[in-house]
């Protein structure tokens, strides 16, 4: 691994107004580490070329401005009509027309749409084409050292160049997915993470020693980090270090969500009906739920519900309904057919209700669910070792889709698309059609173990030799699969 200084290219706009919420307390990164790089083990030769769709990223649920964030603390009983705004726009293929396509509500419609305006204006990789059987692995990154939990993409306003965000044992660290021919990895912050998430110019993480739930101001921190950089390349007056212990809390870059420490599990759910965008994290005190606010650019802490939570969380999904104003919880998925057949099989969610105020969490469910995933209204799919099922949200199958999809290796991810899903497993993934469940996408390599590190937005993979898992990791991103939202 070589370490290098780079001089300032990078820099932002953000206004200090938004750059924290009041009450937290600050975290700055130390200025002697934010500098430092991370070069690959070797150069992308011209077999790693990347052609990718680089997309662009999506303005999500916000609540409304003229709602103050008090009042939707203290009245749950909020109207939960209206019309969504663009919310996190979803790019839907039109082509392939002789199948039949998968009948979204309007509400949800929102969310799997997404502008070409937006897609044109952004600087990544280069396009590719969209078709049937097209999925390909592209290479960002060779020979990563890097511990990494989880990634996700962002585009800095600035410049509009895409970066891959890295979260991971020894930091949190970024990729110019413009700049692939420099093949450097610059760390953002020193602090452990195990978990990201990009809402508009803020990342979520949870991230330091505690495991403590953060809010990031994404071009804030590439400012500072450029304004740094340039310091270390030029003379500069020892009062500036004064300047920067004095500066009012307001404007930190790096804020601490407080009751978050311990936090081990989060979710974030978009309700496309009220058009509010909900965090919620499972602390060691119980849950904490925080909504999105767009004036302040800001997850506000809406409750916390204290309670205990069960040893292993594998689920931990946010499930909206169209009844409810906040959304509820899903911590497992069990098996209530009573030895029916198969097909009329009914699953139950075991379900924490966070529209009131439960005081205990239902036993994890008995049939391991790997992930459960809400595609619709109505509509959630559910990873079983090596099935997937199609039920509504009383856990009967659907009458509409394929009710079950049968893989031939244990899941690990699944990721819906707008008329297929990809499953992924530990050597390429598999797609299958929702409507015919044939094979629409397939891609294995036995020789490399793979492990999806994000799906919001971009999905972002990570590979070791197989016979080799301590080796240095390759990055990739997926690309030309059809129909993607």
């Amino acid at each position: 691994m070589q370490l290098s200084h780079k001089g300032g290219r990078r820099s932002g706009l953000f206004g200090p107004s938004t750059a924290s919420l009041p009450a937290f307390s600050s975290l700055s990164p130390r200025a002697e580490e934010s500098d430092l790089t991370l070069r690959p083990s070797c150069t992308l030769g011209p077999e790693a070329a990347i052609a990718a769709d680089a997309p662009s990223p999506t303005v999500l649920a916000r609540c409304s401005a003229t709602q103050d964030i008090r009042q939707r603390c203290s009245d749950p009983c909020l109207p939960g009509g209206g019309a969504p705004t663009e919310g996190e726009n979803r790019k839907v293929s039109t082509d392939s027309s002789s199948r039949k396509e998968t009948q979204l509500s309007p509400e949800w419609s929102t969310l799997r749409k997404r502008t070409e305006d937006a897609r044109a204006d952004c600087h990544g990789l280069p396009p590719t084409p969209q078709v049937h059987m097209g999925a390909c692995f592209s290479k960002v990154f060779n020979g990563c050292p890097l511990k990494i939990h989880c990634a996700v993409t962002w585009i800095l306003p600035k410049t509009r160049d895409q970066y891959l965000i890295l979260g991971a044992e020894e930091g949190i660290y970024t990729l110019n997915l413009n700049e692939l021919h420099e093949d450097t990895l610059e760390k953002m912050l020193p602090q452990r993470c195990t978990w990201l998430y990009v809402m508009n110019n803020v990342l979520m993480s949870v991230s330091g020693k505690s495991s403590q739930l953060f809010s990031h101001s994404l071009p804030a921190l590439f400012e500072q980090r450029g304004a740094l950089q340039k310091k270390t390349s030029s003379l500069s007056l020892n009062t500036s270090r004064f300047t920067e212990r004095i500066s009012s809390r307001k404007f930190a870059i790096s804020v601490k969500i407080p009751d978050t420490k311990g936090c081990k599990r989060c979710s974030v759910a978009r309700n496309p009906y009220t058009d509010s965008t909900f965090l919620c994290g499972a602390v060691p005190s119980g849950l904490v739920l925080l909504l999105w606010y767009e004036p302040l650019q800001k997850f506000m802490h809406l409750k916390h519900i204290a309670m205990k939570l069960p040893d292993s969380l594998q689920i931990f999904e946010l499930l909206v309904l169209v009844s409810d104003e906040f959304p509820q919880l899903c911590v497992g998925v069990r098996d209530c057919s009573n030895g029916k057949r198969p097909h009329s099989q009914q699953l139950q969610f075991d379900i924490i209700e966070l529209n009131s105020t439960p005081t205990s969490a239902p036993d994890s469910g008995a049939l391991g669910a790997v992930q459960v995933t809400q595609m619709d209204r109505d509509t959630v799919l559910i990873a079983l070792e090596k099935t997937v099922k199609i039920v509504n949200l009383r856990g009967f199958p659907s009458k509409e889709l394929a009710a079950e999809m049968l893989f031939d290796f244990p899941i690990e991810t699944l990721v819906c698309l707008q008329d297929s899903v990809l499953a992924f497993w530990k050597h390429g993934l598999k797609g299958r059609s929702f409507h015919s469940n044939e094979v629409t996408q397939e891609i294995t390599d036995e020789s490399r173990v793979f492990r999806v590190l994000g799906t919001n937005r971009d999905i972002i993979l990570q590979s070791t030799p197989t016979d080799e898992p301590s080796a240095l990791s390759n990055l990739y991103i997926l690309t030309g699969h059809e129909s993607s939202y």
